[in-house]
């Protein structure tokens, strides 16, 4: 398979967990809370410090786990959601940020309009400036907050919980790290936005899962693969039904699916499925090829990205 770029030193900082029986909109709701277990979640995280501190934190922890040297980083990928999520994020705070963890020299680049696929965005952008050369090393950090009352963290339809916690990574030619992306492709589909309601719930849904099928199908056949040739799918975290449907959807059995924090922590927005590859990568010994697929989707935009190890 090509590869265009490498992926190292995924690193994360999550808020503090608790039980999701806490949250003011369940408290006294215990049929929606019986839902919500039943579907899987458990716990979320809240963060006692700042978007901006999470950020920080999951950075260094970043730096500390790689060979790249701070004046050697390029480029700064700033994913998230600020934007709608009832705080502000300015170039002051992000220069104050790279001044902070010593990125010195490296350009800010924001990137928020893909919510919670906003890491596949980020991730092809990072690609393609290793790829063209434009970039040798690009830092890539993901971080999303709820701020404000509880009934924010929910997610429409009881989908999930929406947490708080930040990922970053070094992004590098391909060789350079622990993962090579072999693979990326993304969509947006504007007119998803007008079916994104109750009364067009069905077809929404619908649609959507035909797409999320037609560009895994398409990345698999692109890359020849079948799904043999899957050790892992990762996706963003749900609920256990959806995420198993996702991965069936994929050609793949439910079983190479990884579930395993839709209980520990539930949906951080964008930078579930790096976390949940960082997770799999600590518990388990990989073999140089092992291939694997993620799948990204926000209300009208649906990505797929394949990774190899190296």
């Amino acid at each position: 398979m090509k590869k265009i770029a490498s992926l190292s030193a995924i690193e994360y900082e999550l808020g503090k967990s608790q039980p999701i029986d806490t949250l003011d909109f369940l408290i006294n709701d215990h049929d929606t809370l019986a839902i919500y277990k039943k579907a899987g979640a458990k716990y979320f995280a809240a963060s006692e410090i700042s978007n901006i501190d999470l950020c920080a934190n999951a950075i260094e922890k970043t730096l500390n786990a790689t060979s790249v040297e701070k004046d050697s980083i390029d480029v700064v990928l700033y994913v998230s959601e600020n934007a709608t999520r009832g705080y502000s994020i300015n170039i002051i705070d992000i220069n104050k940020l790279l001044l902070r963890v010593g990125l010195n020299k490296a350009l800010p680049i924001g990137i928020s309009l893909s919510d919670c696929a906003n890491i596949i965005t980020g991730l092809e952008v990072g690609a393609s400036m290793i790829a063209s050369g434009m970039a040798n090393n690009v830092l890539l950090v993901c971080s999303d907050m709820i701020t404000g009352e509880d009934e924010k963290r929910k997610m429409e339809r009881e989908t999930s919980i929406f947490s708080d916690g930040a990922v970053s990574c070094i992004l590098s030619k391909p060789g350079n790290g622990d993962f090579d992306i072999c693979s990326l492709t993304n969509e947006n589909l504007p007119h998803l936005w007008e079916q994104n309601s109750e009364t067009h719930e069905h077809e929404y849904s619908m649609e959507k899962f035909k797409i999320m099928h037609r560009i895994s199908r398409a990345i698999l056949k692109k890359n020849m693969l079948t799904p043999a040739n899957i050790k892992k799918v990762f996706t963003s975290n749900y609920t256990l039904p959806t995420n198993k449907l996702f991965v069936k959807m994929t050609g793949c059995k439910a079983d190479k699916g990884f579930y395993d924090n839709i209980e520990r922590f539930g949906h951080t927005l964008a930078g579930d499925i790096l976390i949940n590859l960082k997770d799999f990568y600590k518990e388990n010994i990989l073999d140089s090829g092992d291939t694997f697929l993620s799948l990204v989707d926000s209300y009208s935009t649906c990505g797929a990205i394949v990774f190899c190890k190296k």
